[in-house]
């Protein structure tokens, strides 16, 4: 059964507050690298976890193998470094990327698992992570995201998508996901994603149109609103309906009697129900 560390040291398990910017580029480059001391525990770690994050957020993560390639002999730098801050950030340097997550991997009884958040450029650690987990037990990758979301910053796992709406008419009103969003033509709309939108654009006189989408993260969806003008109301006698009732009214008069619309039909002229007898 999994378990908090209430200590480890150095690796205390709280999440530090991060860095003086609250939001941090949703996009900036963060390298994942693995430090081992003598456990050989939860293989691949590190591949995991930076596909987990890859997958969830919008950074431009590096794995471990784009990391050595960019950076020759990095495993025994890793090694070297012994998990110190300044040391690491400079490998973090080396490979090109603004923050390093050290996932570190030792054995206490339990196996321990650790994530370090350590801003390049600064050399300080921007959030602190430790889990005991059994020896016959391995996190899955729902238990590796919950993780990540209190070690990295939250605005981290918030992702959006673009919806352009282009209209064949200007001035008409648009609505996406039930909010008035302007007036043909309107800007690029930047929406969390993914999820799906219903969109309606209308205009006094035509035929609204309406759309629903779905919106991936990182992506752009195009909407092309055609809106056709409503046909012209046709006078109330050139219904279809009134010839059928005047052929009954005509065919009632003749024995005498007489038949009232009392149901409104579908449309009829302004003043409601329509009498013919």
């Amino acid at each position: 059964m999994r378990r908090q560390v209430a200590a480890l040291g150095a690796l205390a398990v709280v999440a530090l507050a991060t860095s003086a910017a609250a939001d941090p580029d949703p996009k900036r480059s963060v390298a994942v690298l693995e430090y081992r001391a003598g456990s050989r525990a939860l293989p691949r770690l590190e591949d995991r976890i930076a596909k987990v994050l890859a997958a969830r957020t919008s950074l431009d993560v590096v794995d471990a193998l784009e990391a050595r390639k960019r950076h020759g002999g990095l495993d025994a730098a890793v090694v070297a470094c012994g998990g110190e801050t300044a040391c690491v950030a400079k490998l973090g340097t080396r490979i090109g990327v603004q923050e390093i997550l050290l996932v570190g991997v030792s054995e206490m009884g339990d196996v321990i698992l650790t994530l370090q958040r350590i801003d390049v450029k600064a050399r300080q650690v921007q959030g602190r992570l430790a889990e005991a987990v059994e020896l016959d037990a391995e996190p899955s990758d729902a238990d590796l995201a919950r993780y990540l979301e209190r070690v990295m910053p939250k605005s981290d796992f918030i992702r959006y998508g673009v919806i352009h709406i282009d209209a064949n008419l200007d001035g008409a009103d648009v609505e996406v996901g039930g909010q008035h969003r302007g007036i043909t033509p309107v800007p690029a709309l930047r929406l969390r994603a993914p999820a799906s939108y219903d969109i309606r654009v209308s205009k006094l006189g035509f035929v609204p149109f309406r759309a629903r989408v779905a919106v991936p993260p990182e992506g752009e969806v195009r909407v092309q609103a055609e809106l056709s003008r409503r046909e012209a109301e046709s006078r109330w006698y050139q219904r279809w309906w009134v010839p059928v009732i005047a052929g009954v009214v005509v065919a009632g008069a003749a024995a005498g009697t007489y038949f009232a619309v009392t149901e409104e039909p579908s449309s009829v002229p302004v003043g409601g129900t329509l009498e013919l007898w």
